[in-house]
């Protein structure tokens, strides 16, 4: 093994995992793949978290595409791409829409209807795109929208039920996107940040319907009279393509690791429900697991106070995992998000030890009572055990990475 602290090897892991599924390199490789595919294309709309780095690995490889629309968050849009005259850049918001959103909706809509039937189109998707483009249905304005997705993102709800409810009040999630598209088919890349690569959860499903319809709770059964979503469906041809995914990256993170001469564990298990059961679950595995690496995959979830504090699900988990750590100075666990982002912090998660909570009490922090007031990220950020993740092109969940040595 090279000459590594553990803090050094877990940050060099993350960084595998996120260049192993970066959005321009998986489109690239999508492209290598199908030699076919370098020429159809004259059309390419790019919305999420990752597009416009989707975006550039398309243009790399597609010498027909004339025009682009690029519908992300402001910071991930670069000089490149604003100086090509050919490309619409539309900055949004994430993660509850604003006006940016429903002028980014509008926006997409003008493009596609510019298309003529002839026109190949490409559109490349990745999480996020749920609010970076909307277009309410009839009677739901933007205040109650914002209203419904706040709630949603603090409900503790997994994103499934989250963007099966966003397809309610949308006009082009749940596949509703496909009756404003003249081509007779399109083709889509997918960086799937959903359980199970389910395509009609990812970005809310703009190209694929959904059947789905959940049980509303009392809250949102206040909106539902207000619902007039058309459920027509459209006779557009579809090719759906997934092109990357919390596996690949996992597996990515196995094998460097396997390569540092270390043992590494892949666990089967998705991480899901509430970031502090699943931390109490996790330090039960490895408080007497072997020496290694091990990985998960997954998304937790937090339910969030009326007032919450700096932080996320990861560093909420990354926290309430340091809390466990009374006599284990050989276990590191990193947990982050692949987009680079947790939550409302300026990081992608968190990265702790036995001293977290050690430094973390002799500052005079209760770390319980930061954890329910959702203030994790304040914690981390005064113990300096923060995973920074600003250079993320891409989003596939979140992943967790624990490393024992002897």
């Amino acid at each position: 093994m090279t000459e590594l602290t553990a803090r050094e090897l877990l940050v060099m892991l993350y960084d595998t995992a996120l260049d192993a599924v970066d959005g321009r390199y998986l489109v690239n490789q999508w492209f290598r793949q199908s030699a076919d595919n370098r020429k159809q294309f004259t059309h390419c709309v790019a919305i999420g978290k990752a597009a416009a780095a989707m975006l550039q690995g398309a243009l790399d490889c597609a010498p027909k595409i004339k025009k682009s629309l690029l519908i992300c968050p402001p910071s991930k849009i670069t000089r490149q791409l604003t100086r090509n005259k050919y490309i619409n850049c539309v900055a949004s918001s994430h993660p509850v829409p604003d006006e940016r959103s429903i002028g980014a909706g509008n926006t997409l809509l003008n493009f596609l209807a510019g298309l003529n039937a002839g026109d190949e189109v490409l559109f490349l998707i990745s999480g996020g795109a749920s609010s970076l483009v909307e277009v309410p249905v009839d009677g739901i304005n933007l205040e109650q929208l914002q209203e419904i997705n706040q709630y949603l993102l603090s409900s503790g709800k997994d994103i499934h039920q989250i963007n099966a409810w966003r397809q309610q009040f949308s006009k082009i999630k749940g596949g509703g996107l496909l009756d404003s598209v003249n081509a007779s088919s399109v083709t889509q890349l997918i960086l799937s940040d959903v359980k199970g690569d389910r395509a009609e959860f990812i970005g809310s499903g703009l190209l694929v319907h959904s059947s789905t319809v959940p049980e509303a709770d009392e809250f949102l059964s206040t909106f539902s009279s207000k619902q007039g979503k058309d459920t027509g469906k459209s006779a557009v041809s579809v090719k759906t393509h997934i092109i990357g995914n919390i596996n690949l990256a996992m597996q990515s993170v196995h094998e460097v690791a396997k390569a540092e001469g270390l043992k590494s564990f892949i666990y089967e298990e998705f991480l899901e429900g509430d970031s502090c059961e699943v931390a109490d679950s996790l330090y039960t595995i490895l408080s007497t697991a072997e020496p290694g690496i091990h990985i998960w995959g997954g998304e937790t979830t937090v339910c969030l106070p009326e007032k919450p504090g700096v932080g996320g699900r990861n560093l909420t988990l990354a926290l309430a995992f340091a809390s466990n750590l009374a006599d284990h100075p050989n276990l590191h666990l990193l947990a982050a998000g692949t987009d680079g982002a947790d939550g409302n912090s300026n990081c992608a998660g968190g990265m702790v030890s036995m001293y977290t909570a050690l430094k973390a009490r002799k500052m005079g922090f209760d770390m319980q009572q930061e954890i329910d007031k959702a203030n994790a990220g304040v914690v981390l950020m005064a113990t300096n055990d923060i995973v920074q993740g600003g250079h993320s092109n891409t989003n596939v969940m979140d992943i967790v990475i624990a490393y024992i040595f002897e």
